[in-house]
């Protein structure tokens, strides 16, 4: 049967700007704007797993008029279904991000319309869906959603919107939070305790390392499991822009995880899709299930996995 899997999260219209060298506080840059186009953590979600195989992916964001027949025709040709997508009187969320010589990326969001997404805006489909991914929306919203859904599986990746250690132990079905370092240590510092110091959290815990690839914390289990990035450049590929690479690896995750049920399997091909992700400028950018499948069966042996107890 075909995976029915709702994204909630952010959809934006990107600028990608080229800005030689490396940012330093009170200089002057001179760029070039590389790419336009959709974006968003949200969008950039749905994309990676609609290309990744989610036959039935449903996109659940808000965008304003200004743009709604440019990105909803986008994310259509995509596979993405945008019948949940709220328009309103509002512009729709901008992200210009600066990338450097070295595919290092720096991003400034104006969230707008993403921020009028409100309960009344909640399909009642979602609680039918099979799974969902619960990105960076207003944190009532997605509160409220979590509290609906009846599904199997859920995959937080909320950024600094909200801290979803604080509901783990809350939900009851099987869930993942997905943040990259900075964000976990954020959430970690926000909160008064120590997730490890918790009986037996609920959420199995995907931190995201970038070029140091990515950590897995399974409390229940007892183990931490670890995965490496892909090695661009002793491949001999460049890396062009950071931005998005982490959506992708929440995005593949989800799918290969949902298809098969093993973790182990999920990261690889989620640690592989986000490395060529890098190589690539705008930040939607995923690889495709059978362009992923061709790097999976060439790489897989250079992508460890190294578990140990906690």
């Amino acid at each position: 049967m075909p995976l029915t899997v709702f994204v909630a999260g952010r959809i934006n219209y990107d600028t990608i700007i080229h800005v030689g060298g490396v940012f330093e506080r009170g200089k002057k840059f001179v760029g070039r704007i590389v790419a336009e186009g959709v974006g968003g953590t949200g969008a950039n979600i749905a994309i990676s797993m609609a290309r990744a195989g989610t036959r039935d992916v449903k996109l659940f964001g808000a965008i304003g008029h200004d743009l709604k027949d440019f990105i909803i025709g986008f994310l259509r040709s995509e596979g993405v279904g945008t019948e949940h997508i709220v328009v309103v009187d509002k512009a729709t969320g901008r992200a210009y991000v600066f990338i450097d010589d070295y595919g290092e990326s720096t991003i400034v969001s104006i969230p707008s319309a993403n921020n009028e997404l409100d309960i009344p805006h909640i399909p009642q489909e979602i609680e039918k869906a099979l799974a969902m991914v619960v990105a960076n929306i207003p944190k009532h919203v997605a509160v409220e959603i979590l509290s609906r859904f009846r599904g199997s599986t859920v995959f937080m990746d909320p950024g600094n919107i909200w801290n979803p250690l604080e509901i783990a132990n809350k939900i009851q079905y099987e869930c993942f939070i997905m943040p990259n370092e900075n964000e976990y240590l954020h959430y970690i510092r926000t909160r008064n305790s120590n997730i490890a110091e918790d009986p037996k959290p609920n959420c199995i815990i995907i931190v995201k390392r970038g070029e140091k690839g990515a950590t897995l914390y399974d409390y229940k289990k007892g183990r931490v499991m670890e995965v490496n990035a892909l090695p661009l450049k002793k491949l001999g590929l460049r890396p062009y822009s950071t931005s998005g690479c982490g959506d992708v690896f929440t995005g593949v995750f989800a799918t290969v995880y949902l298809e098969k049920r093993r973790v182990s399997e999920a990261l690889v091909y989620a640690s592989i899709a986000a490395g060529l992700k890098a190589t690539r400028i705008p930040s939607y950018d995923s690889p495709k299930r059978e362009e992923l499948e061709r790097f999976v069966e060439k790489y897989s042996s250079i992508i460890n996995i190294n578990e140990s107890r906690i």
